[in-house]
């Protein structure tokens, strides 16, 4: 099996229910694991056409991060979820959204969420 991650990726989201947050963005730091369990110890090739490139996880984030408003942090990291489980052969995905500066005792608030792919 393989993981493939992507920690603390910063962007910059329309997310929450507050008035101010209903006005501008915040920054978000969101983390994606993606499981490939039939994935070889290694790759057929050394070259990225052999393996999950990397950069599909960070753009789907982004993409789900910087469009248009979501209520809540569990919608979002939802979203991200079933877009990863629907990459080929990624089993099980987590996706981990932290939003940071909430309280003035604590780094921030997080949801995860993890999922595997439904069984045929």
């Amino acid at each position: 099996m393989r993981t493939l991650c992507i920690d603390r990726l910063r962007v910059q989201a329309s997310v929450g229910i507050l008035d101010h947050e209903l006005r501008s963005r915040q920054q978000l730091l969101i983390t994606v694991e993606a499981q490939l369990p039939e994935a070889p110890t290694l790759p057929a090739g050394d070259d990225v056409h052999h393996v999950l490139d990397y950069a599909q996880l960070r753009d789907i984030a982004k993409e789900e991060a910087e469009g248009p408003h979501v209520n809540m942090l569990e919608t979002l990291a939802g979203r991200i979820v079933n877009r990863l489980l629907a990459l080929p052969d990624v089993g099980q995905a987590r996706v981990r959204v932290v939003k940071p500066g909430i309280f003035p005792d604590c780094d921030g608030v997080a949801v995860e969420v993890i999922a595997q792919r439904a069984s045929p």
